[in-house]
């Protein structure tokens, strides 16, 4: 048996768990740890599934002790543990450890410090530790969630063999840039990602070079690491450029929060912009399909951003930030700026007006093709 431990069902594994439990049926089993519907409700992931799910209990707490092979996406150190003393196979599937610390301060003021200031908490750096040892063992494997997971858990394990300049910098580290594709020097880790559902038309690609004004989209929760403020900034510079295409642009917003009175503020009167809320998943796809860009602007804080995938699949070109883990997995080098700054971004916009930009193949990062390879992972 096949077994994934998770916080609860999510959208972004869904295609991949659907396509075990196709091949596996009831040799595959997704156990969550949320009581059922809560924290999928309130960020807006699935609340059923195709294939088998349970909620976590002591009977499947057991089946996860004694499965074959099993995918934690907790820290579940426990059951992690007693699995490698008994020789099983166990897979970590792991978000960033090291995204930067947002610290609230009285009238909403907030300080960002780097992630590796973690370690100096005792408490933290005793999890790593304990963490790095299982590194070592050949029965432990790691599917790191995007190219920043996974320099992460190497610049952390490194730090705790007494490699101090790594609290300092990222080790450099070559990653194959592909769908469990190898790490250098770690032949038990191999890169990952969230999938998204591939698009609903038979052909989703359009032509790469926009004709008339050109047509961005954002969507997401308006606060402040999204940094849709530099996105407002860049659409107003663009429109300065003598390009008909920049010229004439538009932005359209998509979603809610508490950065939203201030955005509209940095966009009054700015009859190019236009702010909608929320809409349903295939609402926003459609929306993708008609755009002529997307943008992603998030700083480090974002973890992964499932919309840069979500763009890709409809055929919509992705202008985002290096430091998102998604956009530096997925997006080719000449669709990425640095976070926050809104030169750069201007400046890939103007080239997608001029030039169009490209748009990776997303069928290269599917839930079905994951499975496959994950299956030929542990035969």
């Amino acid at each position: 048996m096949i077994q994934i431990r998770s916080i609860c069902l999510s959208a972004h594994l869904d295609s991949f768990c659907r396509e075990l439990g196709r091949r596996l049926g009831d040799d595959f089993e997704f156990v969550y740890l949320d009581y059922p519907g809560e924290m999928r409700q309130k960020i807006g992931w699935r609340s059923e599934a195709s294939y088998r799910n349970t909620y976590d209990d002591e009977e499947a707490r057991k089946r996860s002790c004694d499965c074959e092979v099993l995918i934690v996406m907790e820290r579940e150190f426990d059951i992690i543990e007693k699995r490698l003393k008994s020789g099983k196979t166990t897979f970590y599937m792991a978000e960033r450890w090291l995204k930067p610390i947002r610290i609230h301060l009285p009238f909403r003021v907030s300080i960002v410090l780097p992630g590796i200031l973690r370690m100096l908490s005792p408490r933290y750096c005793r999890m790593t530790r304990r963490f790095a040892s299982f590194m070592d063992d050949p029965n432990f494997r790691i599917l790191p969630i995007g190219i920043h997971a996974a320099r992460d858990l190497i610049r952390l394990q490194r730090l705790v063999r007494g490699d101090i300049l790594c609290f300092f910098k990222t080790p450099n580290i070559k990653v194959e840039r592909k769908l469990g594709g190898t790490i250098e020097g770690y032949p038990r880790m191999r890169l990952w990602a969230y999938f998204v559902e591939p698009s609903s038309l038979e052909e989703p690609r359009r032509e790469e070079t926009p004709v008339g004004g050109l047509k961005i989209l954002w969507c997401g929760r308006m606060i402040d690491w999204k940094r849709v403020d530099v996105l407002i900034t860049a659409v107003k510079r663009l429109r300065s450029e003598q390009y008909p295409t920049a010229r004439n642009a538009e932005l359209l917003l998509i979603g809610e929060g508490p950065e939203l009175a201030k955005l509209q503020r940095l966009a009054k009167g700015c009859d190019f912009m236009r702010f909608e809320g929320y809409k349903k998943q295939d609402e926003v796809r459609e929306l993708m399909r008609k755009a002529d860009v997307y943008v992603m602007p998030s700083n480090a804080e974002e973890g992964w951003g499932a919309a840069v995938a979500d763009a890709s699949s409809e055929g919509c070109p992705v202008i985002s930030t290096w430091e998102a883990g998604s956009s530096a997995t997925l997006l080719p080098e000449e669709n990425l700026y640095h976070a926050s700054s809104v030169t750069e971004l201007t400046q890939k916009l103007l080239e997608v007006c001029k030039h169009g930009a490209k748009c990776p193949e997303m069928s290269d990062w599917s839930g079905v093709k994951a499975a496959k390879i994950f299956l030929d992972m542990i035969r």
